[in-house]
């Protein structure tokens, strides 16, 4: 039986189907007929970076026609501007900011210089909230327009600031020093409301109502103490500060006649 059995297997082996893939190697002759494959003279592969014509991708704010023509602006004109990008009274002196402007705007020559021109300042000052209830500080200046992709040097003060007027171009966060000094009262306020309650709750009961005056007495002169002394406790103190977000609305007028390329 085992022999029947070995002979069987032996003869399902020996005819089992080989499988084989034949290669196409048409392509690998052409190849070696055109280059010397053994020196490794293979072409360059291909460049697969995607061309992109010159209008592809560009932002409408990017493409200018300039004139080469120049340009005269009035003293005196408002420009109404939104700042690109925010700021506050931590950022460092020398700081440049830009912004663009919300309206358009007529030259002397009746020319519109567009809504979205770009103006670009700098920070020449900064500061945080200080002593005395003062405000954090950023002082601006305003000097350059870029029209049609060319820029030119313009004279400006900022006028306006978050709908709040400005001078000398210093933008100050709010001064709290009346606010402090009302502030500072709260601890005066605290002793006398609970030594008038104290007293009120004396008053009623026979012959402990003649201490009632006590504590009455003493809230008194702490409140009273506390409220001559509350201007000198707010010189102490600081005011807001000063934060100005992308978008805050500016105005600026141009305080000499300024021309502009373009």
């Amino acid at each position: 039986m085992k022999k029947i059995l070995t002979l069987f297997l032996l003869l399902i082996f020996t005819n089992t189907c080989v499988f084989a893939v034949e290669f196409d190697s048409s392509i690998d002759a052409d190849i070696r007929k055109s280059y010397n494959v053994e020196e490794n003279e293979l072409p360059p592969l291909p460049n697969t970076v995607p061309t992109v014509s010159e209008d592809t991708f560009v932002p409408a704010h990017q493409k200018y026609n300039p004139t080469g023509k120049t340009y005269n602006l009035k003293s005196g004109t408002k420009v109404a501007l939104n700042l690109n990008y925010g700021i506050s009274d931590r950022s460092t002196k020398g700081s440049i900011v830009t912004f663009t402007a919300r309206n358009g705007f007529t030259t002397k020559e009746g020319a519109i210089i567009p809504s979205g021109t770009v103006f670009k300042g700098r920070i020449t000052d900064s500061h945080g909230p200080q002593i005395t209830g003062n405000g954090g500080l950023i002082e601006l200046c305003i000097d350059e327009i870029y029209f049609n992709g060319i820029m030119s040097k313009i004279n400006t003060k900022v006028s306006l600031a978050n709908s709040k007027k400005v001078f000398l171009n210093n933008i100050k966060g709010k001064r709290r020093y009346w606010h402090n000094v009302s502030k500072s009262l709260t601890p005066g306020r605290k002793v006398y409301g609970a030594m008038h309650n104290a007293a009120m709750v004396m008053w009623p009961v026979p012959v402990v109502n003649i201490l009632s005056v006590v504590p009455f007495a003493i809230g008194t002169v702490v409140y009273t103490v506390n409220f001559v002394a509350s201007p000198v406790i707010a010189i102490f103190t600081k005011g807001s500060k000063l934060s100005l977000p992308a978008g805050t609305q500016f105005e600026i007028k141009l305080t000499q006649d300024c021309a502009i390329k373009g």
